[in-house]
């Protein structure tokens, strides 16, 4: 190769790498706020899991639309409290095609009030017949593994683990979860806290919680994009 050519090609580079991000395929999300409607979720008190899934899906979209990132593309399974079953949420998904979709939960223990702390799931592992089907399946949990070492890696830097103390339960598979078993793109479930733990229930009800909450999702999803 001539230098001559060679520096078009640099001059090439160069150009392509300022194009602007619109320009690009954008990276799509979907945030899916659990429950709704007559599937309130776990209640404590007069706590609601589909209330508090719905109200962080409002704070994270706030979010995007205060700090609108070109490169990134968010979509909502629900804005209001309306019932919407696995199927439905599973076609939205699907339709869409998004490269992750993040599951909002709050988690709750019926027997123990010690158990506590934010906990992140990704898809089993999946073994077919069909060579080209378990290879699809293998791209999708490992992706999500990826996508979700990224929060995890994020959360001890966080507000909700530097200032609310809010201690990294877990970050495992997750077997039976419908949206993870009927999908075909990368999904993460994150359970944010214990509604039956005192202590995480004293954070929840602090409306700055939330917000650090969304801030933090926010942050890692843009963090996840960039990659």
């Amino acid at each position: 190769m001539s230098f001559n050519t060679a520096k078009k090609i640099l001059l090439i580079l160069v150009f392509l790498s300022f194009l602007p991000l619109s320009a690009e395929k954008k990276f799509k999300v979907v945030i899916d706020p659990g429950h709704g409607g007559t599937n309130t979720g776990a209640i404590s008190g007069d706590i609601s899991e589909k209330e508090l899934t719905l109200a962080l899906a409002a704070k994270i979209r706030a979010f995007f639309r205060k700090h609108p990132v070109p490169g990134v593309e968010i979509l909502f399974t629900r804005t209001d409290d309306v019932s919407m079953p696995i199927k439905e949420r599973v076609e939205f998904i699907e339709q869409h095609q998004p490269d992750l979709f993040i599951s909002l939960h709050f988690n709750s223990q019926k027997v123990l009030t010690t158990n506590r702390g934010f906990e992140i799931y990704y898809p089993p592992d999946f073994v077919s017949k069909d060579s080209a089907s378990t290879a699809l399946f293998y791209d999708k949990v490992n992706r999500s593994f990826n996508y979700g070492s990224i929060f995890r890696d994020l959360y001890f830097k966080a507000n909700l683990h530097t200032t609310w103390r809010l201690p990294f339960n877990m970050f495992s598979q997750k077997y039976n979860f419908g949206l993870f078993d009927d999908t075909t793109v990368p999904g993460l479930l994150l359970e944010i806290a214990y509604i039956s733990s005192p202590e995480d229930r004293a954070c929840i009800e602090n409306p700055l919680f939330a917000a650090d909450v969304a801030w933090f999702i926010y942050d890692a999803i843009i963090k996840i994009a960039g990659k």
